[in-house]
C-alpha cells in the first residue's frame, strides 16, 4: 500500500511508520537531554495508554 506524498513520489506504509518512529525518538531524546522527562516516564505512559479501553 502506498500513500501519495506529492506528484513525484510515493511513501509506503512501512516508510511512514519508520519515519514516524525516528521522529518520535528524536523528540523523546531532545526532551530527555533537556531534563524534561526520562525514557522510563515515556514507557510508563505508553503502558498506561495500552491499558485503556478503546471507545467504539
Amino acid at each position: 500500500m502506498a500513500e501519495k506524498c506529492d506528484d513525484n513520489s510515493e511513501m509506503t506504509l512501512e516508510d511512514l511508520v519508520v519515519s514516524h518512529s525516528y521522529e518520535m525518538l528524536a523528540l523523546i531524546t531532545v526532551l530527555e537531554r533537556k531534563g524534561i522527562l526520562t525514557r522510563g516516564e515515556v514507557i510508563e505512559v505508553i503502558k498506561e495508554l495500552g491499558e485503556r479501553e478503546v471507545p467504539e
